[in-house]
């Protein structure tokens, strides 16, 4: 089986949950997002599949305000 990689990042003003480009849930807050996130990882494993939770980094701009 092919380990998944559960995803929490910001999605617009709430947290997400995704898997690939498939969004699996949403939440209010980054805490809430990464325990969805936790409790699929653990029901994965739990049939025998691999998985782990991955919490992306906001995005930055390097590009000065000045311009």
């Amino acid at each position: 089986m092919t380990p998944s990689v559960l995803v929490v990042a910001k999605t617009g003003d709430r947290w997400g949950v995704s898997a690939g480009r498939e969004l699996l849930a949403l939440a209010d807050s980054e805490a809430e997002a990464q325990h969805l996130a936790e409790s699929a990882a653990e029901i994965l494993r739990k049939s025998g599949g691999r998985a782990r939770v991955m919490v992306a980094g906001e995005p930055r701009s390097f590009k000065s305000d000045d311009d």
